[in-house]
């Protein structure tokens, strides 16, 4: 088993085309975002295990068990794993034993010219404006600590990744982000301000957003877990075409078991 740098041009072809949380695995591979892989063999690998510096792991489609384990392990003496566990591995494969697994959604094809879209964003209510995310902004943003942890800092997520605010009197109301970008997708969420929620500012400002992921040549994905209602209905309300639901699996490093 090999370290191996998660931009080799090999790596690409060992992973399922329609693997779940795909767009975070991409960004790593495509030289977004950090990560970390281990191939069987450096020049010309079959088998790997990548994960992100935000703990997300995958699996190549050709791994065995006996990879998976030691990978596993491996990464655990010094890091969290969180296993993203798609269907299509073979049936003889098994997930180490973990006392966490995490059930998730994930929603994809999303029309961006849609009416329910057109209609959100014609109807943005008196005195709000959309104002696209930069460092000042960010900086007044809730969720600047989770850009910086998924992305792997703030200048990173300002390099390759985007959002905007929907913001009322200089007041930040809901954040949104594309905060991974690869294989032409973008992970989209959003959080609204404890002032404001409930009252439908989230997909108005997904909207926006999504416009935006046009623009930018890319489609929005989008992914939570599926004990997480409040994102499921914003989900629905954008018009995602496709729902899936997929299983994470989450190992804890070995110095704290």
């Amino acid at each position: 088993m090999h370290a191996c740098p998660a931009t080799h041009p090999a790596l690409p072809a060992l992973f399922d085309p329609s693997l779940p949380n795909k767009p975070a695995l991409w960004a790593v591979l495509e030289g977004r975002h950090p990560g970390r892989a281990l191939v069987d063999d450096l020049q010309h690998p079959t088998q790997c295990l990548l994960r992100t510096d935000a703990c997300l792991t995958y699996p190549g489609r050709q791994i065995s068990q006996t990879f998976l384990e030691q990978a596993i392990t491996r990464y655990r003496k010094t890091d969290p794993v969180w296993l993203v566990w798609p269907a299509s591995l073979s049936p003889s494969l098994v997930a180490p034993e973990t006392g966490q697994i995490v059930q998730r959604l994930e929603f994809f094809d999303c029309d961006p010219y849609s009416g329910m879209l057109e209609g959100l964003r014609q109807h943005l209510p008196d005195g709000f404006q959309i104002r696209p995310l930069d460092r000042q902004l960010i900086e007044r943003c809730e969720w600047k600590s989770e850009m910086e942890f998924y992305c792997g800092s703030l200048e990173n997520f300002l390099l390759h990744d985007f959002g905007l605010c929907l913001i009322h009197d200089d007041e930040i109301v809901t954040e949104a982000y594309a905060s991974s970008i690869g294989d032409n997708l973008a992970e989209i969420g959003a959080i609204t301000h404890e002032p404001f929620r409930g009252q439908g500012y989230a997909p108005v400002a997904c909207a926006f957003l999504i416009q935006t992921c046009e623009k930018r040549c890319c489609q929005a994905y989008w992914s939570c877990d599926a004990d997480h209602p409040a994102s499921i209905q914003v989900a629905r309300k954008l018009g995602f075409r496709h729902e899936r639901a997929y299983q994470i699996y989450e190992y804890s490093t070995s110095q704290d078991t």
